[in-house]
């Protein structure tokens, strides 16, 4: 994958995942609190045993570190949380920032923001190198 097409990929496959988006600020709001703790260790482990897969491959195909991978992840579920959230899709919420151009500026979307945002983080720890392997 070349280095500049791995933001807008990582935004497109998260948006294209609605539920998994709004699942993102809720499982730490709301999910993870409410159940056993047998459960939220089984939750846990398996989430952080998917974030290596995918951290592995983001270093492996953008030439970062394992802490810059798990940044890069880190980042772009959280974002695509909270910005999804923002959105409201399908509310009235986002249909009253649509029908009022002094509302304008809170419609949110998400797939540009969310590239714009992982753009940034990629090219500042290319810039910086110390993220680099």
């Amino acid at each position: 994958m070349p280095k500049a097409a791995a933001a807008p990929t990582l935004a497109q496959s998260l948006v294209a995942r609605p539920l998994f988006c709004d699942l993102l600020a809720q499982a730490p709001m709301n999910l993870e609190r409410n159940v056993s703790l047998e459960a939220a260790y089984t939750f846990k482990t398996d989430v952080l045993a998917e974030v290596a897969s995918l951290t592995t491959t983001l270093g492996q195909l953008l030439g970062i570190s394992e802490l810059a991978a798990i940044d890069v992840v880190s980042t772009a579920t959280s974002m695509a949380g909270a910005l999804w959230q923002m959105a409201a899709p399908g509310t009235g919420l986002r249909a009253l920032y649509e029908s009022r151009p002094e509302l304008a500026h809170a419609v949110v979307d998400v797939e540009p923001k969310l590239t714009r945002i992982l753009t940034a983080l990629l090219t500042g720890m290319h810039a910086g190198r110390e993220h680099l392997n």
